[in-house]
């Protein structure tokens, strides 16, 4: 695992917790959670107050990273067993997701979980597009939902929609984009693909015994920066790595 929260870089500590790493990778902390615990099968991001939320195995756990706060929510167990997909919204005081049973709503003043109806999330952002383009493989990250079909890639962030053909030619397990790019995440290879000319791509590989098990992408001072947590099979162990570039400098097709 690897998230960009505010000034962070936050990477999984071992399944006991987390490290807090700074923009210069120095590791700032680490915040407990649980070693018998800690193995989430999905994660949500409040970029507004830097906390996070963990889907475990049978709990909910919401970190706080400037406080270091962990609270452990244990959840119904009609609940435990059901998959936790998009973000609905993630509030100050609340939390809603959609899950395979409607949507999950958790209060964070008294931690209380409800099942929602559908109909009462009507009005929050990307329901539409969700609606639309149901069954649709879909992306949510950073306030953007990305759908991607097999003919077009559709990226909405609640104010614009950007429709591209499919261009995407690598192997993947995520889709993340900011304004003007979009990056498949693959294990062996990325696609950074330009969303003013989609059929402009540079692809970056990773040589052998490494490979990409997390990665993160955002723009800033003309730059687009990468962030990567790369996996070393022959060493066992873990590194990450960041490159900053415009487009136009990097090469067609770069070998890590």
């Amino acid at each position: 695992m690897l998230e960009r929260i505010g000034p962070y870089s936050i990477i999984n500590d071992n399944h006991q917790g987390l490290i807090v790493l700074d923009s210069s990778w120095n590791e700032v902390k680490r915040i407990k959670v649980d070693e018998n615990l800690f193995y989430p099968e999905a994660s949500y991001i409040d970029y507004v107050n830097n906390r996070m939320l963990f889907k475990l195995e049978a709990f909910l756990c919401l970190v706080d990273i400037e406080s270091s706060g962990v609270k452990l929510i244990e959840l119904p167990d009609d609940l435990q067993d059901i998959y936790f997909s998009n973000l609905h919204c993630f509030c100050k005081d609340h939390i809603m997701i959609d899950t395979s049973k409607n949507v999950v709503s958790l209060d964070l003043i008294d931690f209380k979980i409800t099942v929602l109806e559908l109909a009462s999330v009507d009005e929050y952002p990307f329901n539409e597009y969700q609606n639309r383009y149901n069954g649709i493989v879909m992306y949510f990250r950073k306030n953007k939902l990305i759908c991607h079909d097999s003919g077009n890639i559709i990226i909405i962030d609640g104010t614009s929609v950007i429709e591209i053909p499919d261009v995407v030619s690598i192997k993947y397990y995520q889709l993340m984009a900011t304004n003007s790019y979009l990056l498949a995440i693959g294990e062996k290879q990325l696609q950074l693909v330009s969303l003013e000319n989609a059929s402009e791509s540079k692809f970056i590989s990773f040589a052998s015994p490494c490979y990409c098990v997390g990665a993160d992408i955002f723009e800033e001072q003309d730059k687009i920066h990468i962030s990567l947590l790369l996996h070393n099979d022959w060493e066992e162990i873990m590194r990450v790595e960041e490159y900053a570039f415009t487009f136009d400098e990097l090469h067609e097709n770069v070998v890590l």
